[in-house]
């Protein structure tokens, strides 16, 4: 406990006055304790705290030169008139009050926004304009797909989330302050989207996400096996390069599900298209290479290989409302929900197990690799 102690002294006699050192001195105040708990987590001291306090703490003419300092410490963390309180900000750290146009500026120096989120009273999108509205609506229905099923059925709450390839954090910050996560870490290889979303989260005050600068794959390998309960991958997974060894690396890391939402290759067989990237992505920024789109199928059967129990895909239930979804309109996007304990399909009112068959079924079916049975020719070895 921290308090200011003022020691109670008994008044001397006046045996020996007269002599040095032995004065009659007057009792000072009563000792008055100033515990954290009057102050707020920040020590800050509130108009009716301070009131309170300033009464036993205007120094007197017997006080000491403690009292004093002490007095002239509470005149300069006293509340001002017309200043907003200082608030308590993430991980203990004071948040200065920001003006809307102060917000709208620091909103302004980012160019990456596709969701609206709510900074300080001013919005990350402006809904009247028909471009940016196409972000707000694709968020709302991306949240329906499959963030809502998750929220509504408390199925995050207490448990640890990571989110790979996270961007500026949207979707691990819905499942910290909406989902009530327990603790719920997202990274990025992007640096300006990590300092992006460390400042939302420090504007909207959520304590429990963790944003870090780090390679998904490289986060993935240095878990321990069940790290975390729950896995986000959305719209991250068809940047890599290794989508099978992604796979095989979040069933290990994940102890529950992970659900995956990605591009994919519109077919009915197991393949990945390569895709060249296209000249400058989302920031604005000059990229090369390729990206490989899945096809669904292909996803399935990655995903039962990588050792998962259950792999449901969730339909998008598209409404009269399609601005902005022009690639699950068209059937070039698709998520998935993948368990490693209980079944997590039952949870989404969308899922649709697959028609498709595993890998060992349609060996069967369609008498792939015939050396298994002898071969064409009964030889052992296909001709």
């Amino acid at each position: 406990m921290l308090y200011r102690r003022q020691q109670i002294r008994k008044p001397r006699t006046n045996a020996g006055a007269g002599k040095r050192g032995n004065r009659v001195r007057p009792p000072y105040v009563s000792a008055t304790r100033v515990r954290t708990s009057d102050l707020g987590e920040s020590g800050y001291r509130g108009p009716a705290t301070l009131a309170g306090i300033r009464r036993h703490t205007i120094p007197g003419p017997e006080a000491s030169g403690r009292d004093v300092l002490v007095a002239i410490l509470l005149w300069f963390i006293r509340p001002r008139t017309g200043k907003l309180r200082p608030e308590i900000g993430n991980k203990g750290t004071v948040l200065q009050p920001m003006n809307s146009s102060e917000t709208a500026k620091k909103i302004a120096s980012y160019t990456n926004w596709i969701q609206d989120i709510e900074i300080d009273g001013v919005n990350t999108l402006n809904r009247n304009d028909p471009k940016q509205y196409n972000h707000v609506n694709r968020t709302r229905i991306r949240r329906e797909l499959f963030i809502e099923p998750l929220l509504r059925s408390g199925f995050l709450r207490g448990k640890r989330v990571l989110d790979l390839g996270c961007s500026y954090g949207y979707w691990a910050m819905a499942a910290a302050s909406e989902g009530e996560a327990a603790e719920v870490v997202g990274v990025d290889a992007h640096a300006p989207s990590i300092e992006q979303g460390r400042w939302i989260l420090e504007r909207k005050q959520i304590g429990n996400c963790e944003l870090r600068l780090a390679d998904s794959y490289t986060t993935l390998e240095t878990l321990a096996a069940g790290s975390f309960d729950v896995i986000f991958c959305l719209g991250f997974f068809y940047h890599i390069r290794d989508p099978f060894r992604l796979l095989t690396l979040m069933q290990r890391a994940a102890k529950e599900a992970v659900i995956v939402d990605t591009m994919v290759h519109k077919s009915d067989d197991a393949n990945i298209s390569l895709r060249p990237v296209r000249p400058k992505n989302l920031l604005g920024e000059s990229v090369l290479g390729l990206e490989m789109f899945s096809s669904p199928k292909a996803i399935y059967w990655m995903g039962l290989e990588a050792g998962f129990k259950e792999v449901t895909r969730l339909e998008t239930d598209l409404e009269a409302d399609t601005r902005g979804l022009w690639d699950y309109r068209g059937g070039n996007r698709a998520s998935f929900a993948m368990s490693n304990g209980p079944a997590i399909a039952s949870i989404f009112d969308n899922a649709q197990p697959f028609e498709y068959p595993t890998p060992a079924e349609d060996i069967e079916l369609h008498g792939i690799y015939p050396e298994l049975n002898g071969g064409r020719n009964g030889a052992g070895n296909p001709s």
